[in-house]
């Protein structure tokens, strides 16, 4: 680069005095100190590295001057944002913001932010998403989707990125790790149906593609194969309300299921409505149980019996865990465990006497 190109980008940074504005430069001048030492100031996580004496003459020259800091000349100074980069499957999916909301409130009570960012399910936009927080100079990122390759997660770790992951099943060094008690979960709406007296128990799987939904679909088959008695049927889909119409469809189509269980509340809905278009009455001819017990959940109609996964829980540790290993490199990561429970509505009851036809599409 050309010293007249330098000089275009360095005044680009710190333009402000020519404009009436301060910047970081006249703070520094004004407290009699380096750029660096005001920038480490400014920056909560890196304001211990420097006296209280100093702090203070910083501290009185940014109010004397109404300093604003400007972030991009920040990051350059210390070499990382005070921005934290969220990585979600899909924002649109009611599971997500209550996760995303209490990231966000954890990261600004401690002068962080956080971007938001989702990925469709989609490997490449995963790796997309990890590139553009890269150039960000983020310091840590919570990665809350399945679709992770694993060169992503190395790239991180070379970087000195401190990442948390969903269920990925793996602690080291930057990288630690929440796990949902997923198993525990199914195998209480199992034997919440089984208490009611259900023999003939369907299952509504998500894609066969993602961790978590392998692991529910698991759970479900150990758990029924337990029971000895208990005739079960499996369909796979897609998380959607959609994908649990058409599962629910094809689950009826003969098999006189008294019960259904499905691996989230948006697919569990969907089958609601698979049922109500068959005139079959819930529960009193079809208990279904839904997972995750977003806030729609109790809005039904009957409110559904579901497995409530601790949302804002799982955001603030993510948070946690990636400021822990911010404030101390040294630190290793940790696995995070996450309990479920059921939470039992008007969507399920005692198995019918009578059993109904099977559905025909």
């Amino acid at each position: 680069m050309t010293r007249k190109r330098r000089s275009r980008k360095a005044n680009s940074l710190e333009a402000g005095s020519a404009n009436g504005t301060p910047n970081i430069r006249d703070v520094a001048r004004r407290a009699g100190v380096s750029v660096a030492t005001v920038s480490f100031v400014l920056n909560e996580a890196q304001r211990h590295r420097i006296r209280p004496k100093t702090q203070d003459k910083v501290l009185d020259a940014v109010k004397e001057l109404g300093y604003s800091p400007n972030v991009s000349a920040r990051n350059l100074a210390v070499g990382r944002s005070h921005i934290l980069g969220v990585i979600v499957s899909d924002i649109r999916n009611p599971f997500f913001p209550e996760i995303t909301a209490a990231f966000q409130e954890a990261a600004n009570l401690n002068d962080m932010e956080a971007i938001v960012i989702h990925t469709n399910y989609d490997a490449q936009r995963t790796k997309e998403s990890i590139s553009r927080l890269l150039a960000l100079q983020v310091p840590g990122v919570a990665v809350l989707t399945s679709q992770i390759d694993p060169s992503v997660m190395e790239l991180l770790a070379s970087r000195g990125i401190c990442a948390v992951y969903l269920d990925l099943g793996r602690v080291d060094r930057c990288v630690s790790n929440i796990a949902v008690d997923y198993e525990q979960g199914i195998t209480s709406a199992i034997e919440h149906i089984r208490k009611l007296g259900h023999n003939r128990i369907g299952f509504i799987g998500g894609s066969p593609q993602l961790a978590s939904a392998q692991r529910r679909k698991k759970a479900f088959v150990t758990g029924a194969a337990s029971l000895g008695a208990l005739e079960a049927r499996t369909v796979d889909s897609d998380f959607t309300v959609q994908g649990g119409y058409v599962a629910c469809s094809k689950l009826l189509s003969g098999f006189r299921a008294t019960a259904i269980i499905a691996a989230n509340d948006l697919m569990a809905i969907g089958a609601m409505h698979a049922a109500y278009d068959r005139k079959i009455r819930i529960p009193e001819d079809l208990s279904i149980v839904g997972f995750d017990d977003i806030r729609f959940a109790q809005h039904t109609h009957p409110p559904l019996t579901t497995v409530a996964v601790p949302r804002s829980e799982i955001g603030r540790i993510a948070f946690e865990a990636v400021w822990a290993m911010i404030s101390d490199p040294a630190k290793p990561g940790r696995e995070h465990q996450v309990q479920t429970n059921l939470v039992v509505r008007d969507s399920t009851t005692e198995a019918p006497r009578v059993m109904m036809p099977s559905a025909v599409d």
